[in-house]
């Protein structure tokens, strides 16, 4: 690649196309020379092209890739992530990094209809910060020890599509500490939310867990159920309300024991009737988008129930937190462990269609949907 090179480079010959499985050595190539650390392989490059739902581009130049840019996109969700983009160092300094970029973010919000682009960059690479922040990227968190050599990664997000964006809600996110634990750690960071000097642990996780759960699954351990998740919320001093849209035991076609269906109802019911001796609100019927702004103008925050077969085809009930509701959007932090490779920027306020939002936002056969609304202390 060096002899070709040689001498001026014209930017205006360097071509953005499609990558195809003929780049394959290029792209590695290309990988070598721009990162020493967390390189993708040829076989990952492979995956990319053939399988992955991305949008991946290359910088041509003479016949020769030069440089690329991969952005993935989430399923079920309107989140697009810029997985990685370089240019060689021959052809750094010439306006292609910003040129690529932005057809990146042109096709991410006409072709895939995505509404935030999103991307991690080390905190010491000043450059790409720098483009980042000249093209509307804005920081909205930041992980310690995320890169292989320690480093903090700085997450930014850009708005590309037009529509009128509301503030989201100042809550917290926490990661859940065990593959049974959403319920939980949804209502930590509802408390957290209400009150910021309180330790989201997983100590608090497991006791409220404990507390809590409602059912069994097929295997492994049980989960919550609303009203558990409302009790534990009003024991703390939390006032709480309930959306339910239906009035049978939810969650027993999770089952298929006739005894572990026994206890799940006993639980239930136990559940219910000390909802009785409390506060606790119930409404008998679905939470609507409109319920949920009313929540939200009313400082409340409420924890969803949702099927995750949109996302990652599981068909398990979890939980999620609603960070806003704007023109379109609604917005979820999801403390799931497993969803894309352990990114954050890919579960904090994840933009979902609100159309999306409402189908997802039930479970089972029989469409059960549930809502558990926080609101500050009594």
């Amino acid at each position: 690649m060096e002899r070709i090179f040689k001498g001026s480079i014209d930017p205006k010959k360097v071509k953005i196309r499609k990558a195809k499985l003929s780049d394959l050595s290029q792209l590695v190539e290309v990988e070598n020379l721009c990162f020493d650390y967390d390189q993708l392989s040829r076989r990952s490059f492979h995956w990319m092209i053939k399988h992955a739902h991305s949008i991946f581009l290359v910088l041509e130049y003479r016949t020769q890739v030069v440089g690329y840019g991969l952005v993935l996109i989430n399923k079920g969700t309107s989140l697009a992530r810029l997985y990685s983009i370089c240019t060689l160092k021959e052809f750094q300094g010439l306006g292609l990094g910003k040129k690529l970029l932005l057809e990146l973010e042109d096709k991410a919000s006409q072709d895939e209809d995505c509404a935030y682009l999103r991307l991690e960059v080390k905190s010491n690479n000043t450059g790409a910060i720098g483009l980042y922040k000249n093209l509307g990227y804005v920081k909205f968190t930041q992980k310690e020890n995320y890169y292989d050599d320690g480093a903090t990664a700085i997450c930014f997000e850009k708005q590309i599509k037009k529509f009128k964006k509301s503030p989201r809600l100042l809550i917290p996110y926490h990661q859940q500490g065990t593959d049974f634990t959403c319920g939980p750690s949804c209502l930590l960071m509802a408390i957290q939310a209400f009150n910021p000097n309180y330790k989201m642990t997983l100590s608090q996780e497991l006791q409220i867990w404990r507390e809590a759960t409602t059912i069994f699954m097929t295997s492994g351990h049980g989960g919550c159920g609303p009203q558990g998740l409302a009790l534990a919320a009003w024991n703390r001093g939390y006032r709480a309300e309930l959306y339910l849209s239906h009035a049978h035991t939810m969650f027993l076609e999770s089952v298929r024991s006739s005894e572990k269906k026994k206890i799940i109802e006993l639980v239930q019911k136990d559940f219910e009737k000390k909802i009785q001796d409390t506060n606790i609100k119930i409404h008998k019927k679905r939470m609507t988008l409109s319920d949920l702004k009313e929540i939200i103008n009313k400082g409340g925050v409420a924890i969803v129930l949702i099927t995750t077969y949109h996302f990652y085809k599981s068909r398990a009930p979890h939980w999620v937190v609603v960070t806003a509701y704007d023109d379109g959007f609604v917005y979820i932090h999801d403390p799931d462990q497993e969803w894309d490779h352990d990114t954050v920027i890919s579960r904090v306020h994840v933009p979902i269609p609100e159309e999306q939002f409402v189908k997802i936002s039930r479970w089972g056969k029989s469409k059960s949907a549930a809502t558990v609304a926080i609101f500050k202390k009594f």
